[in-house]
């Protein structure tokens, strides 16, 4: 009976398989997307998160949309909390479920205290 595997088939099939292993993980990695950041902790302690990129998932409220400006802006509500989200694209249809990456801010200032938590988007899917 005949050896089929030899040193160099053995190597060969070594390298295969550990592409193969590599592939896989590189693959399962893309595919997993980090977790969506609670509304409500996010509203809770703003200062907290502002400035960091987070992504919450959540159904779609109202949306505003300034057509000469080509800015907009649409409210998330993932049920522990509702946040808005500021973006440069047309906001998604009332209702619709919406997942959205960006950086939180505060909605704006006036002096040294902070009013209002949004988010201003960079990736929405």
């Amino acid at each position: 009976m005949k050896n089929i595997f030899t040193a160099d088939r053995m190597g060969t099939i070594f390298r295969l398989v550990l592409l193969v292993a590599l592939a896989l993980t590189v693959l399962s990695a893309a595919g997993c997307a980090t977790s969506p950041t609670k509304i409500g902790d996010v509203t809770a302690d703003g200062a907290n998160y502002e400035g960091k990129t987070i992504n919450v998932k959540g159904t779609v409220g109202e949306t505003v949309w300034l057509v000469t400006a080509k800015k907009g802006l649409y409210q998330v509500d993932d049920l522990s909390g509702k946040i808005w989200v500021y973006s440069t694209e047309p906001p998604p249809e009332k209702g619709m479920t919406v997942r959205t990456e960006g950086t939180v801010s505060s909605a704006f200032r006036l002096g040294e205290r902070t009013y209002g938590t949004i988010i201003n988007e960079t990736k929405r899917n």
